[in-house]
């Protein structure tokens, strides 16, 4: 296996861990988003519900002012039944006692059965003047009624389907999804050379070793030591022939002296 083909397997194993973990922060971010933006969206139409129910505060406030029970006011009953005309999106307007007994409705009569108890501890039991309790189906709005004492007499509570919210938070997140698919592809597109160019002293360096030890290992290969027995035994024979030359060299330099 070449060094080339080698990293091309480390590159892509790289690559690939990268992105898996872009995706998965990705995924993670986009699932925080929804429930922010649901938040945000019941947040936003809760306080738009608030001005029904102020006007509504406003009309009681003034009747008992002038001693008359919430029972008692004459046009209570018209009144918010304009205020759910007035807002396609309130589907009940309840007030009840400060034992949580209705008063007076309109729409639809009372609560939804499996959810009027959890309704009630949050508007009259919190403590809070202004309330706010998703239900998953159901958006409660709540605002506590006070007396000239500062007594609790009341509260006015407002419901609306939260899917007349939802569809908003769904385009809006639909939106942000299109956005964090663009931002993957463009790291997606540039994470490749960004890598390969990170990468490039180390492939440098390995290609440079692996011609080293390429080199080692041709000189351990059977022609190369066959070549080496040939050069040994080439150098042994030169220098037994250089000896022989100097033995005769030496015997005719005696029989000269000695003529």
């Amino acid at each position: 296996m070449s060094w080339w083909i080698i990293f091309r397997e480390v590159y892509t194993k790289v690559i690939v861990s990268i992105l898996l973990v872009i995706g998965a922060m990705l995924i993670l971010q986009s699932s925080l988003n929804q429930l922010k933006l649901r938040s945000l969206a019941a947040e936003a139409t809760s306080s738009r519900l608030q001005i029904s129910a102020a006007a509504i505060e406003r009309a009681i406030v003034r009747a008992d002012s002038l001693g008359f029970a919430i029972d008692e006011m004459t046009g209570l009953q018209d009144l918010i039944d304009r205020e759910r005309a007035r807002d396609d999106t309130i589907a009940r307007i309840v007030i009840v006692s400060p034992i949580g007994a209705p008063i007076m409705t309109s729409g639809a009569i009372g609560f939804f059965a499996d959810e009027q108890d959890q309704v009630l501890r949050r508007v009259l039991g919190s403590g809070d003047t202004l309330t706010r309790l998703d239900t998953g189906p159901h958006l409660y709005t709540g605002r506590l009624l006070f007396d000239s004492s500062a007594a609790v007499m009341g509260a006015v509570i407002l419901v609306t389907p939260t899917e007349t919210f939802i569809a908003q938070a769904r385009a809006a997140m639909q939106r942000m999804t299109y956005a964090y698919l663009a931002v993957f592809a463009v790291i997606s597109i540039l994470v490749a050379p960004f890598i390969v160019f990170q990468f490039s002293s180390v492939r440098h360096a390995y290609s440079a070793l692996v011609a080293e030890v390429d080199q080692t290992n041709l000189q351990h290969t059977p022609e190369a030591e066959a070549l080496h027995d040939a050069i040994a035994a080439g150098n042994v024979a030169f220098q037994e022939a250089e000896q022989e030359f100097e033995g005769l060299l030496g015997k005719a330099s005696r029989k000269g002296g000695a003529a």
